[in-house]
């Protein structure tokens, strides 16, 4: 039983969905139309480099790719990506991580919220949402897109105040640096999870990491003990 933690907030991509096969198909398929602007001696972006793009550059990441196109041509490249992805969302590609529904339920028992704070636009969100029923494990969902320039640091922060928890009673379980400095700006703790990444390093910026769903829970309770120490 925690004694201090009651609002777990969880971002999507990665952690509790596992979209890296999606990522990479609905790029390839997106940049079929775009193929004769593209050189020829460009390396196609493949899994580890959609990882990297998402964990440096968030939902944007397409538009960060270094292949060759002008401005204009990378912003179509994102609108049609997005239309791909969310098409194999939908058609059953992506699954979410073993394990992490049951944890998810037992946080529930034990009177533990859980909402999912996603770096991703909102059809995305919800295309997720719908095909995996996330509904009945998570008491809120909100997206970095729905608060413009205050990105991740208001969506945290009102996912707080809808939950009518505190800092101290808050904790941020997350894959990527800029999710873990939000976090850290509200002086939430945070915890990284390395589950569905094939690199770690980014974990570093995170109070606590699990790279294991098995390892999630005790992670969760030191972060509480921590919690409970500094905040009671």
């Amino acid at each position: 039983m925690l004694r201090q933690i009651r609002l777990l907030v969880f971002d999507l991509d990665y952690l509790i969905y596992d979209c890296a096969a999606i990522k990479v198909r609905a790029l390839r398929e997106s940049m079929i139309s775009f193929a004769d602007a593209i050189p020829h001696d460009v390396r196609l972006p493949d899994a580890a480099d959609t990882e990297e793009g998402f964990r440096d550059y968030g939902c944007r990441w397409s538009q960060m790719l270094q292949i060759g196109l002008d401005e204009e041509r990378l912003a179509e490249l994102q609108s049609a990506y997005r239309v791909h992805e969310e098409r194999l969302v939908t058609a059953g590609l992506g699954r979410i991580y073993p394990g992490l529904p049951e944890l998810l339920l037992s946080f529930r028992r034990n009177g533990l919220l859980a909402a999912i704070g996603a770096e991703a636009n909102r059809d995305y969100l919800l295309a997720v949402s719908d095909r995996h029923s996330l509904e009945s494990v998570f008491e809120m969902a909100y997206c970095a897109e729905e608060f413009g320039a205050g990105g991740t640091d208001e969506m945290i922060d009102e996912i707080m105040n809808r939950a009518e928890v505190n800092r101290s009673e808050t904790l941020a379980l997350g894959t990527r640096p800029e999710f873990f400095r939000s976090a850290h700006n509200l002086e939430v703790l945070t915890i990284g999870c390395g589950w569905g990444l094939r690199r770690h390093e980014a974990l570093d910026e995170a109070d606590f990491q699990a790279l294991t769903v098995d390892q999630a829970y005790p992670a969760i309770e030191n972060a509480d003990a921590l919690a409970a120490q500094y905040f009671s």
